[in-house]
């Protein structure tokens, strides 16, 4: 029963970790081009 169960949960653990790490990686790049685009953003809507 053991030697089932081990492997199961190895994959699931691994399989968390990559979309955990996918998700995070994709977060950052968004952000990344959100805040590049804000950046470039703020001086056309400050009126000095």
């Amino acid at each position: 029963m053991e030697n089932e169960v081990k492997p199961t949960w190895k994959l699931a653990w691994g399989l968390w970790w990559r979309m955990f790490l996918i998700s995070l990686g994709i977060s950052v790049i968004i952000g990344l081009i959100m805040s590049l685009i804000g950046i470039a953003l703020i001086p056309s809507l400050i009126p000095w």
